[in-house]
């Protein structure tokens, strides 16, 4: 919260520099040895550097502040002084001895009318001081000139060092700006020429480079160019955020996912905090699949990002992604108790699969049953749940949670035909068959419908046939669930099955009929026989496609037997 009420009061002192308000700049008059800067005179700033010694960040800092002071004539570099730096931080609430985060000091920067600014660290290492530092854009922190590392028995010594190094930096900052200017102008090749200009002059020049860079993906140079040039930056400064983000893209534009990913990891690495880039790296990650690296990398995000919902929620989907069921579920409820507005319809879609993923059918049914009271008038959910009670063993409670789906939407899709699955499986086939017929009446898909109808009656045959193919009533079972088929799919494949298993069935049916009419001399079983010999050629004749071998037998056997049948119903049926 500190950092946060910091950023407000600079950017409110800022707006009251800008409206003429009374800001007490300090009450020590300038240096008497300085003359007052030109209004067009450039501005610099020292701000304090980081250190874990309270002592030698200050140091360095203020001994570097008042070296460069002397070494520059007013006229032509303002190096604010502290009288005019420190009084503004204390009146916006930060200490004078503690280094700033980058995106404060570029705001006092800004107050104080800075187009540049010193950020650095001091290390000590036994007696050695070290100092690393970097020339910073105001405009944007994100441009950055390392500078050459310095070191001293003494933090102030060692920052010496550093005046020679930023008078050798700021020599680009001309020809920086000219470059922009010029690409602001579009003379882009002109802007080309500045930059090039100025990296000859300092050849470590990244600011310059920074410039090129863009203007080299603005005219949409070819990849390879881009990609040059970023690694031009990044070999002088390894942790140049523009020049990571610019390759990253042209990387993946030229179809190299993997060096893509590598450098969007560098670049988070940079931003750890950055719960927005977080995503973007974790999700280009996930695409290539490697999510072994967007795991280790979200995790850590959230680690140093406690109760970021935002980042739980990214870990959620990459752990469900990666097929790490158990943690993902885990992560998900953390998820969903941290804001309840995230318990949507998708999350309870993932939360339902993972747990049935994870072995967890009745879990998984529970989590059905939550997300139908959340959503009541939600027909898929409630379809969804029938299959977690189903899958769970629940079979007559799915067929509840169906119907209660039939309800809330009558079209939704394989809504009875889900029903009709579970009736069967209750073994209730004449509530299956009729649960068949109102599925097709719904409009569910023709072929799934009569697809169904055919594999149960294929069960109900070979059942038949498995116990005594000379039970009548168990050979005609399947009849009214294929000869629905047929008369309702229009696939030729699914409608040739049907009708193959009518016509051995109806042999069947024939022929054990046939064997009983010495004994029962029944004309009603004769012409039972009769009709039933006709459907077996018809019959195996349209469904012979299926199995042409099997057909051809069956066709000769019928058509053997079909005279002995017109002959029994001729002398018994008198």
């Amino acid at each position: 919260m500190a950092s946060r009420f910091h950023s407000r009061s600079l950017t409110t002192l800022a707006a009251l520099v800008a409206a003429g308000g009374a800001v007490a700049l300090g009450a020590q008059p300038p240096r008497p040895t300085r003359l007052p800067p030109r209004p067009d005179t450039p501005r610099f700033v020292v701000q304090i550097f980081g250190s874990t010694d309270r002592v030698a960040g200050p140091s360095a800092a203020n001994d570097l502040r008042d070296r460069l002071i002397r070494a520059y004539p007013s006229r032509t570099l303002w190096v604010v002084p502290p009288e005019e730096q420190f009084p503004m931080l204390e009146q916006s609430g930060f200490p004078k001895d503690q280094q700033l985060s980058i995106a404060d000091e570029a705001a006092l920067a800004k107050i104080l009318r800075a187009d540049d600014f010193i950020r650095g660290t001091v290390t000590r290492e036994g007696d050695v001081y070290r100092v690393n530092a970097s020339l910073v854009l105001t405009r944007d922190p994100a441009l950055t000139q390392p500078l050459p590392a310095m070191t001293g028995n003494r933090a102030d010594r060692a920052a010496a060092g550093l005046v020679d190094a930023i008078r050798d930096a700021r020599k680009q900052l001309g020809n920086e700006k000219k470059c922009r200017d010029l690409a602001r102008d579009e003379k882009l090749d002109e802007a080309v020429r500045m930059a090039d200009a100025a990296i000859v002059e300092y050849p470590n020049a990244t600011l310059v480079r920074y410039c090129k860079l863009q203007v080299l993906y603005r005219r949409k140079a070819p990849n390879t160019q881009i990609i040059a040039m970023a690694d031009e930056i990044l070999a002088i400064d390894p942790n140049a955020k523009a020049a990571l983000q610019i390759a990253a893209e042209a990387h993946k534009a030229e179809g190299h996912v993997d060096e893509s990913n590598v450098l969007l990891v560098r670049l988070l690495a940079l931003e750890p905090t950055n719960a927005k880039l977080a995503q973007d790296v974790v999700d280009a990650l996930a695409a290539s699949g490697n999510f072994t690296v967007a795991k280790e990398i979200v995790l850590k995000a959230v680690q140093d990002n406690p109760g970021d919902v935002q980042l739980v929620s990214l870990q959620f989907k990459i752990l469900t992604a990666a097929k790490e069921y158990r943690a993902a579920i885990v992560t998900g409820e953390e998820m969903v108790q941290m804001d309840t507005s995230l318990a949507d319809v998708a999350f309870f879609y993932r939360l339902i699969s993972l747990y049935a993923a994870d072995s967890q059918p009745q879990k998984s049914a529970e989590a059905a049953a939550r997300a139908t009271r959340k959503y009541p008038q939600d027909a898929q959910l409630w379809q969804t749940y029938a299959q977690t009670l189903k899958a769970a063993g629940q079979l007559q409670q799915s067929i509840v949670a169906a119907k209660r789906a039939l309800e809330v939407n009558p079209k939704i899709p394989n809504g009875w035909t889900q029903v009709a699955i579970a009736y069967n499986e209750l073994n209730f086939p004449d509530s299956a068959l009729i649960a068949l017929h109102s599925a097709r009446d719904a409009g569910d898909d023709v072929n799934n419908v009569g697809g169904y109808a055919v594999t149960l009656g294929n069960n109900l045959y070979k059942a038949a046939m498995a116990q005594d193919p000379k039970q009548l009533a168990s050979l005609e079972a399947s009849f009214p669930y294929l000869h629905f088929a047929d008369s309702t799919v229009t696939d030729p494949a699914v409608k040739s099955s049907a009708n193959f298993l009518i016509g051995v069935s109806s042999y069947y049916v024939a022929a054990t009929l046939a064997e009983g009419l010495q004994k029962s001399k029944s004309c009603d079983e004769a012409k039972h026989a009769q009709t039933a010999i006709v459907d077996a050629q018809i019959f195996t004749q349209r469904g012979a496609r299926t199995s042409p071998q099997n057909a051809a037998t069956v066709l000769t056997a019928a058509g053997q037997l079909q005279p002995y049948l017109d002959e029994q119903v001729k002398k018994i049926c008198k």
